[in-house]
């Protein structure tokens, strides 16, 4: 039986990562989509799906679900408006475009996917986001350890350092941004980055 948005949103709450990527895999592909076919900008598309994943779970009280328990309205009308933003900020006029999905159709599965993570050395990986981590500003390198490597909640690593929780997931989201800019370029994908780190967070955990 299939769990509701907001079934999967209480857990993702409680640090339930398998959860989030249950609610990943359930609207990736629309809201890539949705973004797409309006802004015709594949980077930006996956940067603002970035943002809402980062979003999901660092803020999950503020993400709604309707009568039916789905989070899917509050998702497309976030992004709707991002676009909005993006399109004023940039004085660009709204593109209209079909969206042809054979694009992707050479993308890998997610089972392919996991196995070029089996195969590549996981500790090579953890290597070259260390390297990355270590070249950020002092405050994004205390956050992203707090809040990656010791899975402390925003509230817990706000308090410790002394910022606000927005602060705290501005930083965050500064210091993911960086690392997916300098991992190799087969790490670099959005869909792909998200579930590196998702991963990292429960080896991290499991620890």
């Amino acid at each position: 039986m299939n769990q509701t948005d907001h079934i999967l949103l209480k857990k993702v709450k409680t640090g339930d990562r398998p959860a989030f990527m249950i609610l990943y895999e359930r609207y990736w592909d629309d809201l890539y989509r949705f973004v797409f076919v309006r802004t015709k900008d594949r980077e930006l598309a996956e940067e603002l799906l970035q943002n809402l994943w980062i979003k999901i779970l660092e803020d999950t009280d503020s993400i709604q679900t309707d009568g039916n328990g789905s989070a899917k309205g509050y998702f497309l009308k976030h992004l709707h408006f991002r676009v909005i933003d993006y399109f004023n900020s940039n004085k660009k006029e709204r593109a209209i475009i079909s969206i042809d999905e054979t694009e992707y159709s050479a993308d890998l599965t997610d089972t392919e996917y996991f196995e070029i993570l089996e195969d590549y050395e996981i500790t090579d990986l953890f290597t070259m986001i260390d390297e990355v981590v270590s070249t950020l500003p002092a405050t994004e390198q205390k956050v992203y350890d707090m809040r990656i490597r010791k899975n402390r909640s925003v509230d817990e690593t706000a308090e410790a350092l002394g910022l606000s929780n927005k602060t705290v997931s501005n930083k965050l989201s500064n210091a993911l941004g960086e690392i997916r800019e300098q991992l190799n370029p087969k790490y670099q994908s959005s869909k792909k980055f998200i579930s590196i780190i998702i991963m990292i967070e429960l080896l991290m955990k499991n620890q």
